[in-house]
């Protein structure tokens, strides 16, 4: 059993993973990341995962790294898992020594209105839909290893359509418009779902902070998808080798260079801030 870390804690790092915490295509060496993880613990900093990533995906990832996460969000803010014991909060659901709530109906409640988007002229041709398309075929439009598709197609909250086309996403976002969905943009795809990591973030601090103690809050993302962290954390960290327009207006820590040695990197200076890393 965990120690209760709202009592013990010193610190929570919320992160995007994909092209944040690691690169997408994971093709990189993971010991000093490893490594580092288990210093932050030692030092009651633990670091919990907000990500588009799926259920599978994450227990993947946290098997390379041979870490178990005590807390993540996965599909862009649709399911919070803790461990027993980390928050405490009881959802009464388990799966495995996790404890989840759902912020998102399933994915299949919308399926017609999912169909209708994939065989329309707008994007048919145009957009892969990533539960149904074929793995090799979204490997070579992403440059990931069919592998790592594989696992992102178990969605269970959440769909994807990748395409840079304009119209086919300006006619997704048509198309939601009228519905309690909302999309997400990144610059090669259109997430789909009910909520986003700004709503995840807020419903897992609500369990994390207690009257008199409100634990810092570090957020690290990549693109506008994780302004939601940001918004939610106490220092802020972009990882981007570029100053764009999105995050100019905030108070941030720009960290350049490759994930994962600039999520580490990052880490070190917003905790050296907070007075927690030496």
């Amino acid at each position: 059993m965990l120690k209760d870390f709202r009592l013990d804690g010193k610190a929570v790092i919320l992160t995007d993973v994909d092209d944040t915490m690691l690169p997408m295509t994971q093709e990189s060496p993971v010991e000093g990341l490893r490594s580092f993880l288990s210093e932050l613990r030692v030092l009651g900093v633990e670091v919990v995962p907000v990500t588009f990533k799926t259920f599978i995906e994450v227990k993947e990832l946290m098997s390379k790294l041979s870490h178990e996460f005590p807390a993540y969000v996965i599909e862009g803010g649709c399911a919070i898992y803790a461990l027993r014991g980390f928050l405490r909060w009881g959802s009464g659901r388990m799966v495995g020594s996790y404890e989840f709530l759902e912020l998102c109906n399933p994915i299949s409640t919308y399926e017609e209105l999912l169909t209708y988007i994939e065989e329309s002229p707008d994007c048919s041709g145009k957009a892969l839909r990533l539960s149904k398309a074929e793995p090799k075929s979204v490997s070579r439009v992403l440059g990931i290893p069919t592998e790592l598709i594989k696992l992102s197609q178990a969605r269970l909250y959440s769909e994807v359509f990748i395409t840079q086309h304009n119209p086919c996403r300006n006619f997704i976002n048509s198309v939601i418009r009228n519905t309690s969905l909302k999309t997400i943009q990144t610059r090669r795809a259109v997430h789909i779902l009910e909520v986003d990591k700004d709503r995840a973030a807020r419903e897992l601090l609500k369990r994390i902070n207690i009257v008199g103690r409100e634990i810092l809050v570090i957020g690290l993302g990549d693109n506008p998808a994780d302004e939601g962290i940001l918004r939610n954390s106490d220092v802020p960290v972009v990882i981007s080798e570029n100053r764009v327009e999105w995050f100019k207006k905030a108070y941030y820590l720009r960290s350049p260079g490759k994930p994962p040695d600039s999520w580490i990197k990052a880490v070190k200076q917003a905790l050296s801030v907070a007075g927690l890393y030496f």
